[in-house]
């Protein structure tokens, strides 16, 4: 794959992960060869203390950067995510 076409798949995967509720503006994501690394921070939304399980919304959001076309997998071992309080 060229660097173009890295470029559109993780330009593809924000795109997707837009749509969940968490707060994702501190996660970068990175496409090599198809295989997506999403690394840095996912944080609950605003206000939404105690609604939101930050754990099981990540695994929803794996699935979706997994279903976008030209993904082969997704990894995010480098994440730290943040509860709401």
């Amino acid at each position: 794959m060229s660097k173009d076409e890295d470029r559109a798949i993780a330009k593809a995967c924000r795109s997707a992960m837009a749509r969940t509720a968490l707060d994702i503006s501190e996660l970068n994501v990175l496409c090599v060869g198809g295989f997506v690394d999403l690394q840095g921070k996912v944080r609950a939304p605003r206000g939404a203390a105690g609604t939101i399980s930050v754990r099981r919304e990540f695994e929803n959001l794996k699935v979706i950067v997994r279903s976008v076309r030209g993904v082969k997998d997704c990894r995010a071992d480098r994440i730290i995510m943040i509860e709401a309080h």
